[in-house]
């Protein structure tokens, strides 16, 4: 009977420790992917801002790296009052995603716009997903107090990427029918 009771408690302590493990990994996850998107943002911006962009992708890369100045802190502080490793560097995939906009030249406006607005994109889901389903009070009112503003940059990435649209690439003139 002893052992039985031991072996119940183990069972138990076991599931408490997986249920945690499970836990921590949903925290960590939103903390890595958040700061992840943020990071990408900030420096595809400082990208943007050596390769003599349009007036209004200036502009918005100003603000992206502004935003993101006092975003990247925040989610650092949050990642470390919780426990949480908070990535410091972009993953392979961002370094891969920076580097094609380093490289171009031509379209750089538009193909940067498009990067900004699908990570933009993701991150609203993200911090959406957060307020709606966090068990963490924390977490949840971080997402909550954030998530206006990502809205609003996500909204005018997307207005850029519309207006930008238009002039995708060297866009020419057919030639005239003979």
């Amino acid at each position: 009977m002893k052992s039985f009771a031991v072996k119940c408690l183990a069972a138990l302590v076991l599931s408490a420790q997986m249920l945690n493990a499970c836990y921590a990994v949903t925290l960590n996850a939103f903390i890595e992917q958040a700061t992840q998107e943020s990071l990408f943002q900030k420096q595809s911006a400082e990208v943007a801002l050596t390769k003599n962009p349009s007036p209004q992708v200036q502009a918005f890369a100003k603000q992206a790296i502004a935003d993101h100045q006092k975003l990247l802190p925040r989610l650092k502080q949050l990642g470390e009052k919780l426990r949480m490793d908070v990535p410091t560097e972009l993953s392979m995939a961002d370094k891969a995603r920076q580097l094609r906009l380093e490289s171009r030249d031509d379209p750089f406006d538009r193909i940067y716009i498009e990067s900004q607005t699908e990570s933009l994109q993701r991150q609203v889901m993200l911090f959406k997903k957060e307020t709606m389903q966090s068990e963490n009070p924390e977490l949840k009112a971080f997402a909550q107090s954030e998530l206006v503003d990502l809205e609003k940059q996500a909204e005018k990435a997307q207005l850029l990427r519309e207006k930008l649209k238009p002039s995708a690439g060297a866009l020419t003139a057919p030639a005239p029918l003979k």
